[in-house]
């Protein structure tokens, strides 16, 4: 190792820096921006969406903060390599409260948007099922509801990332994976669990603003999709784009093995649809 390596601060450092420095801004910051939850389920284009929010100058996305009890899923800088014990034994006995004096909190000022993301599957047990409560209560805070049109690609794409682990990337020249196999009554099983889940958190925020995001209108243009999302937020329209690829590129038939057995059982039923093949 040589000495430039030995005098360059640990990346844990640069974060408790950095940290340090938005504490110190915060002091005479302001709480008066725009509260926002992205809420949805896995491989619909949150983490796409997240990261687009973070590329604009006035906005700070969270992650999946209650993905876990062990951990806080804080998924964004510089708050990734945070690990105090204090500010997690917070989170663990009273989340709301871990909420409050953590992300609803006074930030910089100038700051439009601060929010995170939850899954509708995330903080469902207690003490974290108060999540829900808080946040179905306080009518100010604008739901971004990420979901995906079709359900067969996103029940593909939940599988396969469980497969290879590989959530998302940034490299152009990402390996395609092998077809896999789907049975039909899975599938029939999920389209009906993620549509009834969906259903569900219109009716938990009803009385809320909420946007619907589809990951093929983020895909398909998404300079025009976030306009309308800053719109939403009340933010200064940015230019925003972030680094990430498509980690399939090819047609759910070549993708999936038995595309046409599953094409063929669920003709004339809700989900025909799903099988008007392309890449996207």
């Amino acid at each position: 190792m040589n000495a430039l390596a030995l005098m360059r601060p640990s990346r844990a450092s640069r974060d408790a820096i950095a940290r340090a420095v938005l504490r110190l801004r915060s002091l005479n910051g302001s709480d008066n921006y725009r509260r926002f939850v992205v809420v949805g389920i896995a491989r619909t284009g949150s983490t796409l969406l997240v990261n687009l929010l973070n590329a604009h100058s006035r906005v700070l996305a969270f992650g999946e903060l209650f993905r876990s009890p062990e951990t806080i899923g804080w998924d964004t800088a510089p708050f990734n390599t945070s690990r105090s014990a204090k500010l997690l034994a917070l989170y663990r006995a009273d989340p709301v409260a871990f909420i409050g004096e953590c992300i609803f909190r006074r930030w910089p000022r100038g700051w439009g948007a601060v929010g995170f993301k939850l899954f509708y599957y995330h903080a469902r047990q207690l003490p974290y099922s108060s999540v829900w409560d808080y946040l179905a209560a306080n009518r100010d805070i604008r739901i971004l509801h990420i979901r995906r049109r079709n359900l067969l690609k996103q029940y593909y794409s939940l599988e396969q990332a469980h497969k290879t682990d590989v959530w998302a990337s940034s490299k152009a020249d990402v390996d395609e994976q092998p077809p896999l196999r789907l049975e039909i009554d899975a599938c029939r099983r999920h389209f009906a669990w993620v549509r009834s889940l969906e259903d569900d958190c219109t009716q938990c925020f009803k009385a809320h603003e909420m946007r619907d995001v589809f990951y093929e209108d983020l895909a398909a243009d998404a300079g025009r999709e976030m306009k309308g999302i800053q719109d939403f937020l009340g933010l200064d329209h940015e230019r925003l784009s972030v680094k990430m690829v498509r980690q399939r590129r090819r047609p759910l038939s070549d993708a999936i093995v038995n595309y046409a057995e599953l094409k063929s059982a669920f003709e004339g039923t809700p989900w025909t649809g799903f099988f008007e093949d392309s890449a996207d």
